[in-house]
């Protein structure tokens, strides 16, 4: 087999050949095919037929899988023989169901909309420095598929509820629900800054949209803020879906920490959140698909009455390895372990026990 054929070792890679293979064979929608056959083999848990297709699309109306072609039948066992591997265990299987989202997904719309898939090692980042626990109500209110619920369920016995405004977003956000036990119906296709409120949150953790202007009526943050895009909206929203005490993590670009137009914004939002740690991410951490710099703000809702103290510390740190190149393409972790080569870890180990400290989590 010519080298370029042959599929990739990892999840993306096989998504991206069964894609080549879909589209020079057939005539399906290769986002739908994958889907079809991954939740037969997620929720199903046997090999994908067009009737172990059928069963799980009558048990789950609320994925809305579309059926292969009568006549596709060897194509549906030829993509489930190469989902098969990245499907078997937990973390393999959440990676897969990662991969149908970044890779079939539309790019472009996703781009115009300023909404790019967050790596997983940045989520499992952030998910960890707000540390979930057990019975705590977890939310993403622009939620793509999942990713910072999935990596929050797998931490802790948490409740969640997500949102977007993508259709086939919520639909892998669903599944991915669906694997891990959980019920599908917290995942709503609403948007994100006006849709219907979940319960309060202990915890909201998201990477919002950035590009764009949205209607910005009946936001505070707004006065702030000349022309208010919707990544600054959203902070507002996030504040308001949290508890009093409860703790924030937000992808932001970087002109919100830094840029003057925004030191209004800034004021505004010590006011209503203490917050406790910036941490500046590469460039190439959103590469390929846009080199926008960015943070991630760590922040807690203050309660009423509650000014800002002038005791109060925070950490700002940066990140200096992303695991991509300039390119966007992956850098294995060195020494040949597991993983890209990032040190988000390494941050981690400084952030945590100050987080601790503080009683970030507490």
């Amino acid at each position: 087999m010519p080298r370029r054929h042959r599929p990739g070792a990892t999840a993306t890679s096989v998504v991206a050949h069964i894609e080549e293979v879909v589209v020079a064979t057939s005539g399906e929608d290769a986002f739908e095919l994958v889907f079809a056959v991954a939740a037969a083999r997620v929720i199903g848990k046997t090999q994908a037929t067009s009737r172990a297709i059928a069963k799980v699309r009558r048990a789950h109306p609320e994925l809305s899988i579309a059926m292969p072609r009568d006549d596709n039948e060897e194509l549906v066992a030829r993509v489930d023989a190469l989902l098969a591997r990245e499907l078997e265990g937990g973390d393999g299987r959440l990676q897969a169901l990662d991969a149908v989202f970044e890779s079939l997904v539309p790019r472009v719309a996703k781009g115009d909309k300023g909404q790019f898939f967050t790596p997983r090692h940045v989520v499992d980042f952030v998910v960890k420095a707000l540390a979930p626990r057990a019975r705590e109500v977890v939310v993403d209110p622009a939620c793509g598929s999942g990713a910072f619920l999935a990596h929050a369920r797998a931490l802790a016995a948490v409740k969640t509820f997500g949102s977007d405004v993508d259709p086939r977003a919520i639909r892998v956000a669903r599944l991915v629900a669906l694997s891990q036990g959980r019920d599908p119906a917290t995942i709503v296709r609403a948007d994100g800054l006006r849709g219907p409120k979940p319960p309060k949150a202990n915890v909201v953790a998201t990477n919002p949209p950035f590009a764009g202007r949205a209607d910005a009526t009946g936001f505070e943050v707004a006065r702030t803020v000349r022309t208010p895009e919707r990544d600054v909206l959203f902070l507002e929203r996030a504040l308001d879906l949290l508890r009093p005490g409860g703790r924030l993590g937000i992808v932001l670009p970087y002109n919100k920490a830094a840029g003057a137009s925004f030191a209004g914004m800034r004021r505004w939002l010590v006011e209503r959140a203490r917050v406790y740690a910036v941490v500046g991410l590469p460039r190439e951490t959103f590469l390929p698909h846009t080199s926008q710099r960015t943070f991630v703000l760590f922040a807690k809702r203050r309660g009423p009455g509650e000014p800002p103290d002038g005791r109060e510390r925070a950490i700002f740190a940066i990140s200096e390895r992303a695991g991509k190149d300039s390119a966007g393409h992956p850098i294995a972790r060195r020494g040949g372990g597991v993983g890209l080569d990032h040190d988000l870890d390494e941050v981690l180990d400084v952030l945590v026990p100050f987080l601790t400290a503080q009683g970030f989590a507490s």
